[in-house]
């Protein structure tokens, strides 16, 4: 395990951040890199360039992340991708997705932060019918993504509720066992794959090597116990993303590592006991409580105390 930060196309400013935070492993994100916005994945070109030229600063580039069927966009409600791609099959899209698949690979890129962030349909009679065509274009994505060495680490939407919206919540009586259904604008729930169990149903249903999970605390949010998760899925976390909050769902707040209710240091122990060899990234840490403090950097030296007690 090792932790590791998102890098940005700017070459320098990655290489200094690595450098001020001690350390030497990022992700890159597939829809910043040209030849996204108008083919669904990036140039094969300028991604080898950019993990290479971070390679030669002495950076590894192991993994990278992109959203399953954003591209090409279309309308929906802001904060979700809309599911039109699971009940109508678009070519371009699955096509693209099967293409970014074959391209991560072909640079040596071997495990992916996948964000599923496909929405319920707003006819939930169709929701089983999204789950069909969600797990047929899986089966088609696995076959690819085996042939590539490409390991995916499906994220699950697991969302806290943004200021004012979260409150009106509170106020209404919503309760973590709305998760599912709460609809409101600024949010973008319900979600098709929105909890740890969605997760499984979809890892389960589809069985590879490739098929696996982004191990996210915040799996904590809508009631997962996350260091039995880490159990659950030891063998297939392609990815980790560590995260703290006040609170669970509806009244929860993200804050600093260490700071709210996630049990960080038993997770990550967990973790090198389920012999997770991937990316730890620090993420979704609060806002800063006062001018200049980092709280970036004060999540990657709690991530590194907790390392070295293991």
């Amino acid at each position: 395990m090792k932790i590791g930060i998102g890098a940005s196309t700017d070459l320098e400013a990655t290489v200094e951040r690595c450098n001020q935070l001690g350390v030497e492993r990022v992700f890159i994100s597939c829809a910043s890199l040209p030849g996204y916005a108008e083919n669904g994945c990036p140039a094969p070109d300028s991604l080898r360039e950019l993990k290479g030229r971070l390679e030669d600063n002495g950076i590894k580039v192991p993994s990278a992340t992109y959203w399953f069927a954003k591209w090409p966009p279309r309308p929906w409600r802001n904060g979700s991708t809309n599911p039109d791609i699971l009940l109508n099959r678009d070519r371009r899209c699955i096509d693209a997705m099967l293409r970014m698949i074959e391209v991560l690979g072909a640079v040596g890129i071997t495990a992916v932060l996948h964000y599923v962030d496909i929405g319920k349909p707003l006819d939930l009679a169709q929701e089983e019918t999204c789950w069909e065509g969600l797990i047929d274009i899986y089966r088609e994505l696995m076959p690819v993504a085996e042939a590539n060495n490409v390991r995916i680490g499906n994220h699950s939407l697991h969302r806290l509720l943004p200021d004012g919206v979260r409150e009106r919540a509170v106020a209404e009586g919503v309760r973590i066992e709305d998760y599912g259904s709460y609809m409101t604008e600024d949010w973008g729930g319900p979600f098709l794959v929105g909890t740890w169990k969605e997760l499984r149903r979809l890892v389960n249903a589809v069985p590879s090597p490739s098929n696996g999970v982004t191990l996210c605390t915040g799996m904590d949010i809508p009631g997962g116990d996350v260091p039995s998760l880490v159990g659950e899925f030891a063998g297939k976390i392609h990815f980790c993303q560590l995260r703290d909050h006040s609170d669970r769902w509806p009244s929860g707040r993200e804050g600093p590592l260490g700071e709210g209710r996630v049990e960080l240091p038993a997770i990550i122990a967990a973790l090198r006991d389920a012999n997770y060899q991937g990316i730890l990234n620090p993420e979704h840490l609060g806002q800063p409580r006062h001018p200049g403090e980092d709280l970036e950097a004060k999540a990657v030296d709690y991530i590194k105390s907790i390392l070295a007690e293991l």
